[in-house]
């Protein structure tokens, strides 16, 4: 697997970071007391101007694991499941299915009258051309293909995928980002860079209309759309009304710009920075609401040898050292946007949210770090190494502020800055080079094998039998209550040996204009969104 292509879709959605994106970008959310997810009777027509940070790049979403990608795509793609508000898989493309009583065969029957927007009928072909795509080139999909035994077409609205054991969470990998379906014929050949724009089609309310490079991407409705009945699941899932005419994504990098955007009426949503969350929620010109999911803000210790955290006592100290809350005050937004936790997953997810590990995540104790640090061989004088990245201003700041905390049981550090991608490069060229690095993944991930602070091994070298017996143990579980057991006992592990010591969760928000109604305040979904004239 590519390293650097996990990295990034690890990452989260992060509202004003770069395109690099997450495993899985899903959730919704509570709206606000100032929410317009309940406005009346919704207006059709219309064009709504969503301000995005930066230009998709690709409209492909397995080659390219983007934000903005994977937000525009959502308008234009759809998958067999998808997410719901609560983050559980619903029924999309698919009718019915079946489960084999061996756990072992699925049959999924495909909604009938589904079109693409070219005109052309969803196949079980074009499933399966996407889902072999899926299963070799995406991160989820190449933890998923270890498992699959077989995956055809047995006619031309039915697809029968068999494994060689059972898999616990296939149903919600498969609505994981990546394993949307595209025209076969649309696929064939495609580069690793991803297809040309002109095969950016798919089976969702919107197609792509015009796409001026680094400027914006105009989606238009289609009227060939065939929605579900009137299932009210939110997300991603269920109806899908399409009122809007027009829905044109707008690049603009500087938040500033962004800010002075929505208060001028140049674009009616996004999707700011933390810092500029407090005084846009004390505008009453703007709505702000809270999306759930969140980002999973960690430092990443490196277990090879060559790092002063090869000796997991190091690891403990680190964790015993870091002042929390100073690193959280860097993060931005302020206790609305900050949660001082250490799950791996946002609490909006109910089925994998655990408190496991809160005990060693809560521990701050700089005398005990001192010499835990002592017994792993790191003394006062040694220099630590930290890599970090000026793309996300908060990596810079944490890795300041844990120097300091250092600095002061006598601990020398030295701080290597760069681009991200370049942070990603160093760290993958030389692997006993580094001691720690900053990183946030997203925390709305939907089965351990799609967590990065579980699959890092590759990265940081802290992979182990005891991780992946625990995360094969969770694949084969049986029942919620079984495999909520197993998320306990992997988070309970890694506050055991530290692949990753999290400083805390970040919330996400969007800033819009009232005039948008029937937002479900789910990323840059807006199907089922109107503006009020």
């Amino acid at each position: 697997m590519n390293v650097l292509k996990s990295l990034r879709a690890g990452l989260v959605c992060a509202a004003a970071a770069s395109a690099l994106l997450l495993s899985g970008c899903a959730g919704g959310a509570t709206p606000s007391s100032s929410s317009s997810a309940d406005a009346g009777t919704p207006v059709r027509g219309g064009d709504l101007v969503v301000a995005v940070p930066t230009d998709p790049q690709s409209l492909d979403m397995v080659a390219n694991p983007g934000q903005v990608t994977a937000h525009i795509g959502n308008m234009l793609y759809e998958k067999l499941f998808e997410v719901d508000k609560t983050f559980a898989a619903r029924p999309m493309l698919v009718d019915t299915y079946k489960q084999s009583e061996d756990r072992l065969t699925y049959t999924f029957k495909l909604r009938t009258g589904v079109t693409f927007q070219d005109g052309n009928p969803l196949t079980a072909a074009d499933v399966v051309a996407s889902l072999e795509r899926w299963l070799k080139s995406h991160v989820t999909g190449q933890q998923v293909a270890a498992d699959v035994k077989s995956l055809k077409a047995t006619d031309d609205t039915t697809v029968t995928l068999e494994l060689k054991k059972p898999r616990y969470p296939l149903i919600d990998e498969l609505a994981s980002p990546g394993a949307e379906v595209y025209e076969a014929k649309n696929l064939k050949g495609v580069p690793a860079t991803g297809f040309a724009k002109e095969a950016a089609v798919g089976t969702g309310p919107y197609k792509l209309k015009s796409w001026d490079i680094g400027q914006q991407v105009v989606l238009e409705r289609y009227d060939g759309y065939k929605s579900r009945a009137e299932e009210d699941w939110g997300g991603q899932a269920g109806a899908k009304h399409a009122y809007l005419d027009t829905v044109t994504y707008k690049v603009v990098a500087d938040q500033d710009a962004v800010v002075n955007g929505l208060q001028t009426g140049q674009w009616t949503h996004a999707m700011p920075g933390d810092d500029q969350y407090t005084p846009l929620k004390n505008n009453p010109a703007v709505v702000v609401s809270n999306l759930a999911g969140a980002n999973q803000n960690v430092l990443i210790p490196n277990f090879n040898k060559g790092s002063k955290f090869s000796d997991v006592r190091a690891r403990q100290a680190l964790n015993l050292l870091m002042d929390k809350p100073a690193l959280n005050a860097a993060t931005g937004g302020g206790p609305d946007l900050t949660v001082e936790v250490g799950a791996l997953v946002s609490q909006d997810n109910k089925g994998l949210y655990s408190t496991a590990g809160d005990d060693v995540y809560k521990q701050h104790d700089p005398n005990k770090a001192k010499e835990l640090f002592a017994q792993a061989g790191v003394n006062a004088g040694d220099t630590v190494r930290i890599l970090t990245s000026n793309s996300y201003p908060q990596f810079s700041q944490w890795a300041v502020l844990l120097q300091d905390q250092l600095s002061k049981i006598g601990i020398k550090t030295k701080i290597d800055t760069y681009d991200f991608p370049t942070m990603l490069g160093t760290i993958t060229k030389d692997p006993g080079g580094w001691d720690i690095t900053t990183l946030f993944f997203n925390a709305a991930l939907t089965s351990p094998s799609q967590m990065p602070a579980l699959t890092l091994g590759v990265f940081n070298g802290s992979g182990s039998p005891e991780m992946a017996k625990l995360i094969e143990d969770y694949n084969a579980a049986t029942s919620p209550e079984t495999a909520k057991t197993l998320m306990d006992q992997l988070q309970t592990f890694v506050w055991q040996q530290f692949p990753v010591i999290t400083i805390s969760q970040s919330k996400l928000y969007a800033a819009y204009s009232p005039t948008l109604k029937g937002y479900d305040t789910f990323y840059r979904v807006f199907w089922n969104s109107w503006l009020q004239k």
